[in-house]
């Protein structure tokens, strides 16, 4: 197996105190990506040949969730390390967005929801986990 690390792309999106996740199906198929069926998870994926990270945000947000994203930046950067698979994902917070929220890719996430901050569900895919955890202890401090 060829050692590669990969570039990823999370994207927060939060509107009157709600963050947007999307529920990942149970019996989904592993893209190669950190695989945690029947979590839920911010908008994002990899990083295409060619394309930038805001590009990449906008097309996955578009491709995910029907969203156009704007007033893009780059919130940090973390790696993300399992067994046969390393990733270092760039998290992006979007300001802006318009649009009709929609499941696009429903083989990959069925629904988008927006939750309280307060209410998150217990099950948050591990890397947007890490976002999230990282984003509301910035924002108490």
């Amino acid at each position: 197996m060829e050692k590669i690390i990969k570039v990823g792309i999370g994207v927060l999106l939060i509107k009157n105190n709600q963050i947007l996740l999307g529920h990942r199906i149970k019996d989904g198929v592993d893209t190669g990506g950190i695989y945690e069926p029947d979590t839920w998870c911010l908008p994002g994926g990899k990083q295409e040949y060619h394309e930038t990270i805001f590009e990449g945000a906008i097309r996955e947000v578009k491709e995910e969730t029907n969203l156009n994203i704007s007033q893009i930046e780059v919130f940090n950067v973390v790696d993300d390390i399992q067994l046969n698979k390393h990733y270092v994902t760039i998290h992006i917070i979007a300001k802006n967005y318009d649009g009709d929220l929609k499941a696009m890719e429903p083989d990959k996430q069925d629904e988008w929801c927006w939750f309280e901050i307060e209410k998150l569900p217990n099950n948050i895919y591990s890397p947007s986990k890490k976002f999230i955890e990282a984003y509301l202890d910035r924002s108490i401090t």
